[in-house]
């Protein structure tokens, strides 16, 4: 089987860049170089700043009054670290969006509600998305979860940048539309949870 980890990093990335106006501070929290390459296909940005996750909490704290229009999260270990949330909020502008790797909505429900609980009490919009993550012999469905005060995944595309900007392999406007879409009882076990 091929190598599909891009479609991951495509996904964590271009899902907030594409939605967010005019994202022009990125900060990018743990990842690989697979994940500066994605940002590469842009030239809109004036900063963009990555952080370790080994010393994130540390990070977030030595930046007081830096302020990011998006923050990318390619770790689930900060699922339920909600010491972590607060001080990557308090890094975000008003209009900030973060794009984050997250539990498995069906096959780890209890960690899933955990998180989004968290996240609601922060955000105003709280939304699971899908993505095609290399298993051990197939493509399995992963999650993530874009996170925002203002724009909303669906609603605030911006066509021209999701379907003009070089160099996707995966990413599309309909495929950023339809990751957002899940199944009758998921939206069920989840309503009041998830904050569309």
């Amino acid at each position: 089987m091929g190598n599909f980890h891009f479609i991951k990093d495509e996904m964590l990335v271009h899902i907030p860049v594409c939605t967010h106006a005019d994202p022009k501070k990125i900060l990018v929290v743990g990842g690989c170089d697979n994940i500066k390459n994605e940002l590469g296909k842009y030239n809109i940005f004036d900063e963009v700043v990555h952080i370790d996750k080994d010393v994130a909490k540390e990070s977030l704290l030595s930046m007081e009054g830096k302020k990011f229009d998006v923050a990318i999260v390619a770790d689930e270990s900060f699922a339920t670290d909600r010491e972590f949330w607060i001080e990557l909020t308090k890094r975000l502008n008003d209009k900030g969006l973060v794009s984050s790797v997250s539990p498995d909505i069906v096959l780890d429900m209890d960690r899933s509600k955990e998180s989004y609980k968290m996240l609601g009490a922060i955000y105003g919009i709280v939304m699971p998305y899908r993505y095609e993550k290399e298993g051990a012999d197939r493509l399995e469905c992963g999650y993530m979860t874009l996170c925002s005060r203002f724009y909303h995944p669906t609603a605030d595309i911006n066509l021209q940048r999701a379907d003009l900007t070089d160099g996707f392999r995966y990413y599309n406007s309909d495929i950023a539309v339809s990751a957002f879409q899940m199944p009758t009882f998921i939206f069920k076990e989840y309503l009041g949870i998830i904050k569309r």
